[in-house]
């Protein structure tokens, strides 16, 4: 086929104006399946049709066993799973995802080792034996508040269990992104210190019973607030 200035031949034995078509490959002219190696084969002159590595843009024997292309390829899948895990926690997404895990291993450990406290503090029978419903009447005969108790955890158990369970999924999700287990632990234990800072402050300040019941949301708000700018 004679060569025509400005077009080269595509898949369909045409031409291709590479000048016009921005997804056309500088190199055949014709637009590349994304989802295959990037590289050409030697026979033919057009896109190689095999598989790329995990998380790589071309096959093995296209240089995917280079170990600069594979460091490339672990990388991209690090961000993918970091990527992910930020979807299913619904953490801020205006930052790195590796970056949001971070501050989320920050700030649930605080609120474990904080929530840890709580919970040593109980009797063990009010660990077991909770308050379950409270009513408030405003008319009627006996106007007041109805309290109901039954053999159920106590709401400061559960919500210990809730944040050690996200914890454990946050920490796997961060290392499993490629992030050093050495920093999740520090976050961890950077966590775990403000959270004793928190408490000695709590303490000392002899919150009436109003107060107390707001620790549980403000504490947990402050938390996350400082590892966004730590």
């Amino acid at each position: 086929m004679p060569k025509i200035l400005g077009r080269t031949p595509d898949n369909s034995g045409g031409g291709c104006d590479v000048a016009t078509d921005p997804t056309a490959c500088p190199t055949c002219g014709s637009p590349h399946d994304l989802a295959k190696c990037s590289g050409h084969a030697k026979s033919t002159g057009r896109q190689c049709v095999a598989w790329p590595i995990k998380g790589g843009t071309v096959c093995i024997k296209h240089g995917g066993k280079a170990p600069q292309v594979r460091a490339a390829a672990n990388e991209r899948l690090g961000e993918r799973r970091a990527q992910a895990a930020v979807a299913t926690f619904g953490l801020p997404r205006q930052i790195d995802p590796r970056d949001a895990l971070l501050e989320e291993v920050y700030r649930t450990a605080g609120a474990v080792d904080w929530l840890g406290e709580k919970v040593r503090e109980l009797d063990p029978a009010d660990a077991v034996w909770g308050r379950t419903e409270e009513v408030d009447k405003t008319s009627g005969e006996f106007p007041g508040t109805d309290t109901k108790f039954a053999a159920a955890p106590n709401i400061w158990v559960e919500l210990w269990q809730k944040e050690r369970k996200h914890l454990l999924d946050v920490c796997k999700a961060a290392i499993a992104a490629g992030i050093e287990e050495r920093k999740v632990r520090l976050a961890e234990q950077q966590g775990a210190l403000l959270a004793g800072v928190i408490k000695g402050i709590l303490g000392d300040l002899d919150l009436s019973p109003e107060q107390q019941q707001k620790v549980a949301t403000v504490v947990p708000l402050h938390l996350r607030a400082v590892a966004q700018a730590a």
